[in-house]
């Protein structure tokens, strides 16, 4: 939790702020202005590998499967985590509906290790950069019954006092319920990558 201190107050002091400049009003200024690359997008990037039970499915095929449901639940928790944080207003409701029951107080807990956390109410918006995850799906009979996720995000805050970087690497032990993906169990650190 200090680490998110510490990476906070970094990224509050990194930068420099607009100095209160209004916004050019000639033709000539706002092309120049209008060059700034937009927002990328959030999109995780998934590689999935499967394990499956002897004589079941084909394990490239299960992957092929399962992927698509854990990716959009991935890109659901770095959303809700990072980019929809920003401000502090939205609460960390949503994001602790994505942990199985049991472990939802040890998440509140340490929600600055999964999260923006308590940084989130000075930060005004998060800018993702790279979201990458590598899973290894267990199948039961069927269908997918866990997941092991090892996932990275990288991204940019930015705040009145400027921006810096975020950072989040985390091992999810996920379990598929009939409701979708769940966290049972996690490892996870925000702050300067090591």
């Amino acid at each position: 939790m200090a680490v998110v201190a510490v990476a906070a107050a970094a990224m509050l002091a990194v930068g420099c702020t607009s100095g209160g400049k209004s916004e050019p009003t000639d033709q000539a200024a706002r092309s120049t202005s209008s060059t700034v690359a937009p927002a990328t997008p959030l999109r995780v990037k998934l590689v999935a590998s499967a394990k499956v039970p002897k004589g079941g499915l084909d394990a490239r095929r299960a992957a092929k499967q399962a992927a698509p449901g854990l990716e959009r639940f991935l890109d659901r928790y770095l959303t809700v985590a990072f980019v929809d944080a920003a401000g502090g207003k939205a609460g960390w409701d949503g994001l602790l509906g994505l942990f199985d029951k049991p472990v939802r107080t040890s998440a509140r807990k340490q929600l600055d290790s999964l999260s923006l956390g308590g940084a989130a109410a000075n930060v005004s918006a998060v800018r993702p950069g790279r979201a990458s995850a590598r899973a290894v799906i267990l199948y039961g009979a069927r269908r997918p019954a866990a997941a092991t996720v090892r996932l990275a995000f990288d991204g940019t805050a930015d705040s009145a006092k400027g921006s810096g970087q975020v950072h989040l690497r985390s091992v999810l032990q996920l379990l598929s319920t009939g409701e979708g993906w769940r966290i049972a169990a996690f490892d996870s650190r925000t702050g300067p990558p090591r």
